[in-house]
């Protein structure tokens, strides 16, 4: 007999994973390059305007830490709170977009600190690990509008 109950804690799962925090994850710069660099101030740590890989990977280890909620190993549905299931939604959007590399539906640990961020990775323009403030306005400027 079929059972539909994983298959709907999957999609749910992916559908919030698909979304959006190139930064922390793994999505597109273009769609939200204005709320992506606010989100990527956040994500520096040190206050010097620029964002370090080891500060994206600190905040993947911090994002990973507070959604986990049942402490499971996992980013699923099942860590999703009853009350403010949205903002858990949203983080999970802005975190781990395409860090579900196995596709069963939950986000380890190993997945998130190995997902690629190409808005990172796109906007390091000099490929030094830093993206700086010159290079987030870049993006934001080279992103198309909505």
């Amino acid at each position: 007999m079929f059972n539909s109950k994983p298959n709907v804690d999957r999609i749910h799962t992916l559908l919030a994973c698909t979304a959006a925090f190139a930064i922390a994850i793994g999505g597109t710069a273009q769609a939200q390059s204005a709320d992506a660099e606010e989100r990527l101030k956040k994500v520096d740590t040190n206050g010097d305007g620029n964002v370090a890989w080891d500060e994206l990977m600190a905040a993947r280890e911090n994002a990973f830490g507070r959604l986990d909620r049942n402490s499971d190993g996992f980013i699923d549905s099942s860590d999703r709170p009853r009350i403010g299931g949205k903002k858990f939604d949203s983080a999970v959007e802005q975190i781990g977009g395409g860090a579900d590399a196995n596709s069963d539906g939950r986000i380890s640990r190993e997945e998130l600190m190995t997902a690629p961020s190409p808005m990172f990775e796109n906007g390091d323009l000099d490929g030094d690990g830093i993206l700086t403030s010159a290079e987030m306005s870049t993006l934001r400027a080279n992103a198309p509008s909505k």
